[in-house]
């Protein structure tokens, strides 16, 4: 067993990322050749400071965002993720669903919400070791045809000392674009999320996988992040910086997230005439975790169609936090001529 403790996903990344050089095995898999650690398990200590900035990672905090409130908003559609993961064909069977989609699979397995019951699990019995949610499905997912099978399989969520930890079991990870990629980041939103709810702090973050890797297109990758790895990261430069709270309301989520949705939909007409009118929708979200992810997706997207004036017109009324510092990072990295030097 491999066990890494960390502070946050900096921290998290790299002690992997270094496990990974110096004591993971190169191996052949039907996907080609990989390094691979397993067991893994990794102890976060503070899930809240869950952006990753680092030199030669090159993620994208937009589409872990997009990607994120795609997965509680309980979707399995490609639509809308599409504008902001445009490889999420690549993993589709049907090229317009993930059959593996974790949102459905939380919020409608057979029928059953089971973040819904876990809430009320937990309300009723906080001490109780049964808050459990299941994502893979042993009807379906033995099928060797289907490009999409749960990597992350079972989630636990346990109410100790009145603090809520999360405990994320998977089969497999891709560090890259797994771990780092996105699943800290959604479990650990949804984990503050729910601490909100139950009106609790939140706890560790706990990530156990049976084979982390990394792919051989990430070798060089792997390489230069470790000999270009910083000693301080954002949260430790910047340690007034925000942290915009996960303050989606229980009693309005569904409708939260439905308007979400539905002010996203307008992104796409988004220009000079229309921009007021989009932010002003954006604004009328109750929730300011919703407004600033709005906000820094629209960003985004006319960052992509080059539309930079107005990029940055919504980009300045965003909230100053690390969601805003790491686009800024993106944004700066891509195009350092309109948006100055990377961070």
């Amino acid at each position: 067993m491999h066990s890494i403790r960390a502070k946050n996903i900096t921290d998290a990344f790299y002690k992997t990322l270094e496990c990974m050089k110096i004591s993971g095995k190169e191996m052949e898999t039907w996907k080609g050749k990989v390094i691979e650690l397993s067991p893994v398990l990794i102890e976060v200590e503070r899930p809240k400071e869950r952006c990753l900035v680092i030199p030669n990672r090159y993620n994208n905090i937009v589409a872990t965002i997009a990607e994120t409130i795609w997965v509680i908003g309980g979707r399995d559609d490609l639509k809308y993720l599409l504008k902001y993961l445009p490889r999420a064909h690549e993993f589709s069977d049907d090229g317009s669903t993930w059959r593996g989609a974790y949102g459905k699979r939380l919020t409608n397995w057979y029928g059953v919400n089971q973040v819904e019951e876990i809430v009320n699990l937990l309300k009723r019995i906080p001490y109780t070791g049964r808050a459990v949610m299941t994502l893979f499905d042993p009807l379906i997912d033995y099928d060797n045809q289907t490009k999409d099978i749960p990597c992350n399989n079972w989630i636990q969520f346990l109410l100790r000392d009145g603090k809520l930890n999360m405990h994320v079991a998977l089969r497999a990870n891709d560090l890259i674009w797994g771990f780092s990629g996105i699943n800290m980041f959604e479990w650990t939103v949804l984990q503050e999320m729910i601490a909100g709810w139950l009106n609790v702090e939140v706890g560790k973050y706990y990530h156990f996988v049976g084979s982390m890797n990394i792919f051989e297109h990430h070798f060089e990758r792997m390489d230069k992040m470790l000999e270009n790895r910083i000693k301080s990261d954002i949260y430790h430069n910047y340690p007034n910086l925000n942290q915009t709270k996960v303050d989606i309301k229980e009693d309005s989520f569904q409708y939260q997230i439905k308007k979400f949705f539905e002010v996203e939909e307008g992104f796409s007409n988004a220009d000079e005439n229309s921009i007021e009118s989009i932010l002003k929708q954006v604004n009328e979200l109750q929730s300011s975790f919703l407004r600033q992810c709005l906000k820094l997706m629209l960003t985004f997207l006319l960052f992509k169609k080059n539309e930079h004036a107005l990029a940055k017109r919504v980009f300045e009324t965003s909230v100053n936090d690390d969601y805003k510092f790491a686009l800024a990072d993106l944004m700066c990295r891509k195009i350092p001529e309109v948006y100055g030097p990377s961070c």
